[in-house]
């Protein structure tokens, strides 16, 4: 499979996969939930984040994040830039442009949007995130901001399809003070599960497609 910007932008052009592609990473107290909700999401905070992608050595990386300790319930956790929805944003997508900037010092002038994924709804905080793919065309050069970001982590797009990179095991959702059994892509450094990872499951689905 070659990986360029113009082929994942053709293919997020296409019906998305949407419901079965979140499915198939949600716990299973969570997978309930989401089949039983209606789609009426009127009374959640609106968010965005973005799958951003660079080339580095004919090579796509995916950009993560480890949100700090400081961030309140998702503390600790590995995701993806982005954050709440500001009126000045008066739009989606230039919320989740805005927050890459603050949180890791990448401007919007040097992303290109190559489509944008299924909203996903986050119970726990009442969330509903609109999810962009982008795309640089070199390494990225970032400037940290250490009060939300405690690390940055880069890896090889091509790892998601490898063999055996799905586990599974129980995460303490601190905000809620329970523990839940949940799949998680094992790739590099990481341990990606919950929303994060029922959103890179989409993307990974629309690729193989």
């Amino acid at each position: 499979m070659k990986l360029t910007p113009e082929f994942i932008r053709q293919k997020l052009s296409d019906s998305l996969p949407g419901l079965s592609s979140h499915l198939k990473m949600a716990p299973a107290s969570r997978a309930k939930e989401m089949t039983l909700l209606s789609g009426n999401f009127d009374n959640a905070k609106k968010s965005a984040v973005m799958i951003l992608l660079f080339q580095e050595d004919n090579r796509i990386k995916v950009i993560f994040i480890r949100r700090s300790n400081y961030v309140g319930i998702h503390a600790g956790q590995i995701a993806f830039p982005g954050g709440r929805f500001e009126e000045s944003d008066v739009y989606i997508e230039n919320t989740a442009l805005r927050e890459i900037e603050e949180e890791i010092g990448i401007t919007p002038d040097k992303i290109e949007v190559l489509g944008r994924l299924t909203d996903i709804y986050v119970p726990t905080s009442n969330f509903l995130i609109c999810v962009f793919v982008g795309f640089i065309n070199q390494k990225p050069k970032y400037t940290m901001n250490v009060h939300e970001v405690s690390e940055i982590i880069e890896l090889d797009l091509m790892d998601f399809f490898k063999e055996d990179i799905i586990d599974e095991k129980e995460f303490v959702i601190p905000s809620d003070h329970i523990s839940v059994i949940a799949q998680y892509y094992k790739v590099g450094t990481i341990e990606l599960w919950g929303a994060s990872a029922m959103v890179m499951t989409e993307l990974i689905d629309i690729i193989r497609g």
